[in-house]
């Protein structure tokens, strides 16, 4: 009997201690939801995206992060060119929205896909990367110039001027600094690829034309041999504005004495090697603004789209990152705008220039 009295009372033992286990258990339940109701967060769904590489900084920032997960979203990206997200989005990965880096890319996808309903978040000018000495040695040369509010521009017609004539580096009036043996050329990403190139192509093309926007596949055609000159003659070309920009940012001057960036991407340059005074960018004149327009693929894509749009706090984290929002904020301070600014030709158009630079193509062999 005494053995019984014993089993007996460990089995209460036991069964008191699982009930005070399952008390804590709830508890702690009840504590966290009570901690994510105060804080106004929803439980996260994971959302799966692709985006142009420039947008890789923003997406990985910890606060952006933490606010769509605040929202309800678990947002995952992959970084793509935006002439290959097409690709990436026919292999069917599951991603409920697609961000490319501008309304011609964003077309493409949507006439692609068949889905409608973008959501513009954001525009961000294209701007000339390049260093002190360098910028000197263009001011000498006439290419940089003083811009009507008195900035310092890039001129692009003064560029191409010293493109037509093969001009090399080394040949420029005392040049010191950089007396490379190559031509004086604006380093682009591949327009077969990204984004930022194509709108290189926008500039150049309408500059070529005498200033007026290239309609036609017969202006295509009077135009190519400049845009040869300053797309194709620059040889192999990085895929990604971001590949693009770290060569800026890690070799320096050697190898990219000036590149076509977004203005996004100087203005977060922190997580990699920092500028210095050495470092300087400059509105190409003219330039263009890449909008950056979210294509929803599923009703969770477009709730991200929306949060990214409305979201206070998130507008907020976009302004630091370098891009101007469409909907700005009340009292959001405007950062400079350019004073010469372009519009992209026709989605036609830029596919009859891509499709013309194309190695295959052969047109711009010499």
């Amino acid at each position: 009997m005494a053995r019984s009295k014993a089993g007996w009372t460990g089995a209460r033992i036991i069964a008191l201690v699982a009930g005070v286990v399952l008390i804590v258990v709830a508890a702690v339940v009840v504590t966290q939801r009570g901690k994510s109701e105060a804080n106004g967060c929803a439980t996260p769904v994971t959302v799966r995206g692709v985006i142009g590489s420039e947008k890789e900084a923003f997406f990985d920032d910890q606060r952006v992060t933490g606010r769509l997960a605040c929202l309800g979203f678990t947002v995952e990206v992959d970084s793509r060119g935006s002439r290959d997200m097409l690709d990436t989005l026919n292999s069917d990965h599951g991603y409920a929205f697609a961000f490319p880096s501008s309304t011609p890319a964003a077309q493409k996808i949507m006439d692609s896909l068949g889905v409608g309903d973008p959501i513009p978040l954001f525009s961000t000018p294209m701007v000339v990367a390049t260093f002190r000495p360098i910028a000197d040695v263009l001011t000498r040369a006439g290419v940089i110039q003083k811009a009507a509010n008195g900035k310092d521009v890039v001129d692009i017609a003064a560029l191409l001027d010293l493109a037509r004539a093969g001009t090399t580096w080394d040949e420029l009036e005392g040049n010191t600094v950089y007396p490379a043996h190559k031509t004086v050329l604006l380093s682009t990403t591949d327009p077969q690829d990204s984004n930022s190139a194509i709108m290189y192509l926008s500039i150049a093309a309408q500059v070529a034309n005498g200033g007026a926007i290239v309609t036609t596949e017969e202006r295509t055609a009077t135009v190519l041999p400049d845009l040869c000159r300053l797309i194709f003659d620059q040889g192999q070309k990085p895929e990604t504005s971001q590949v693009l920009f770290d060569n800026y940012l890690v070799e320096g001057m050697g190898r990219t004495p000036m590149a076509l960036v977004y203005e996004a991407q100087y203005v977060t340059s922190a997580p990699r090697p920092p500028l210095t005074d050495d470092n300087v960018m400059l509105f190409p004149r003219p330039t263009v603004y890449s909008r950056h327009t979210l294509i929803p693929l599923t009703p969770d894509g477009a709730a991200v789209g929306k949060a990214l749009r409305d979201d206070p706090e998130l507008v907020r984290l976009a302004v630091e990152h370098g891009y101007r929002p469409e909907k700005p904020l009340p009292g959001q301070k405007v950062a400079d705008r350019p004073v010469d600014v372009v519009e992209s030709p026709s989605f036609e158009v830029l596919e009859s220039m891509l499709a013309a630079l194309a190695p295959a193509a052969g047109r711009c062999a010499l």
